[in-house]
């Protein structure tokens, strides 16, 4: 069955339109790349010089919170290398890596604009890392058209414009996904591998800088994949294995061996690594009695929690690591009034007790992390808060339902099942953040580099197969006029 699958897989990339053999030019990239760069600061500097100041509390127009705690850190760390030299440089002070690449920026431009070169660049690096990794399977106009939606986004401009994190993850992780399925399209085509694996280890190291935790998640997800490619790729007949398998592992061998390596460091490790010995009594005096926080916490004290025979230490422990997280979201119910905050935090009536509970919540995870908010919420948040956030993430949520509906059709018509590796891959990401953080506003930006790139390959599919009547032929084929 795997020798079939294989070559299905490679009749179906040899024979589209998507992977462009021939190779694209290098001219078009680099334009593709400028243009992106341009848009960005453009748009950033409109955003941040005009819209901010006068329809936002702000300073110069830094946005309060974490953007003016990194600018705060960045230039204290930059009068501190002045001072002192490069000896008092930290990647990360106060565990913020952000605020460290800041300072050296700072070192030679003081005015907090040019935090908007720096997001451009990495946002110009995402876009063309986007591109790229849809031209796998669809032809670069295709590509391009489909990833308009990442490059253009209103709301991510506006929190792109300032220092951010969210910046270095997207780039990272849209270098990550396509340097590694660069390497198994490779694999695929039996041919040499060139730099993917360099564009993946690029990834690895921008989402070091800022959220290590990610790597950690990456680390066995990506393992797994490389072990069914591997095993699908021996199960080809000899004649037709080559050296691009022996490649292809060395190569992922590095990659995992980067993953593990580079999975700490920030502040943001707490996420997951924080609550290895979790105690409910360490809270006491912090989270009022009471409270959903409270009694979540209850549940995921190590005395009290359950955990399955049949499972490894490991995976116990990050089970109930992830359900410790969502304890400490519920936190905001009793420390933030706001009534669109409060209607934002999601299950709160749901409390992981142990393995088991945490397994059977894994569905409603993965929906939780790729379709919210829910259509219920849309125009109801829209009518209420009127506001073009809630009004632009509707209209996101709608193309990535009928996306999907066409990723579905498309992949029924081309068979090009290789589309399955990103797509897996960022279900599992998307599935850990959905466990992890049942607040639908902070969930949309961490979960963010992820997610778009589902609606942009949910947007491919369809710009693939509408112009050209293939959908109405394949719903012809599937229910026949008798």
């Amino acid at each position: 069955m795997g020798g079939n699958f294989l070559q299905e897989e490679l009749t179906a990339v040899a024979s589209s339109g998507g992977p462009d053999a021939t190779g694209p030019s290098a001219r078009l990239d680099a334009l593709t790349f400028l243009l992106i760069f341009l848009y960005a600061v453009v748009a950033m500097m409109f955003i941040r010089e005009l819209v901010i100041p006068l329809y936002m509390s702000s300073i110069d127009g830094i946005l309060p919170g974490d953007p003016s705690y990194y600018h705060q850190i960045a230039r204290a760390q930059a009068e501190a290398i002045r001072s002192q030299g490069l000896a008092a440089f930290e990647l990360r002070p106060e565990g913020q890596g952000p605020a460290g690449i800041a300072s050296l920026l700072y070192l030679v431009s003081p005015a907090p604009q040019a935090i908007v070169v720096l997001n451009s660049l990495l946002h110009a690096v995402a876009g063309v890392a986007l591109i790229k990794l849809l031209m796998n399977w669809f032809a670069r106009r295709v590509a391009v058209l489909a990833a308009l939606p990442f490059v253009v986004s209103p709301y991510m401009i506006v929190w792109f414009s300032q220092l951010n994190k969210d910046s270095f993850a997207a780039a990272g992780a849209m270098l990550l996904l396509a340097g590694f399925v660069g390497m198994i399209m490779a694999l695929l085509r039996r041919d040499k591998l060139g730099g993917q694996v360099l564009v993946a280890l690029c990834g690895v190291a921008l989402l070091w800088v800022v959220r290590p935790y990610l790597n950690q998640i990456l680390l066995p997800i990506i393992g797994g994949v490389v072990m069914v490619c591997t095993v699908l790729a021996l199960r080809r007949p000899r004649e037709h294995r080559s050296g691009s398998l022996a490649s292809f592992i060395c190569h992922a061998i590095l990659l995992l061996l980067a993953l593990s390596t580079f999975d700490s460091g920030a502040r943001s490790d707490e996420t997951l690594a924080k609550f290895s010995g979790f105690s409910a009594r360490e809270y006491e005096e912090i989270v009022p009695k009471g409270t959903v926080a409270d009694a979540c916490i209850d549940r995921v004290d190590q005395d009290v929690w359950e955990t399955l025979d049949f499972l490894p230490d490991y995976m116990n422990e990050r089970l109930r690591a992830l359900a410790a997280q969502r304890c400490m979201v519920f936190t905001i119910l009793y420390a933030d009034s706001n009534q669109f905050t409060q209607r934002s935090v999601v299950d709160a009536e749901v409390l992981l007790s142990g393995a088991a509970e945490a397994i059977e919540y894994i569905p409603r995870a993965l929906m939780l992390g790729v379709l919210s908010p829910w259509p219920s919420a849309w125009f109801m948040e829209v009518e209420q808060r009127r506001s073009i956030f809630y009004t632009i993430v509707a209209l996101e949520v709608l193309l990535l339902y009928m996306g999907l509906f066409a990723l579905v059709c498309w992949l029924c018509i081309s068979r090009q099942w290789s589309v399955l590796v990103p797509f897996i891959i960022v279900l599992a990401v998307l599935t850990v953040y959905g466990m992890s953080t049942p607040f639908v506003g902070a969930l949309y930006r961490y979960r963010y580099p992820f997610w778009m790139f589902l609606v942009c390959l949910g947007a491919a599919a369809a710009l693939d197969i509408l112009p050209r009547g293939r959908l109405r032929r394949f719903f012809s084929r599937l229910f026949p006029v008798q």
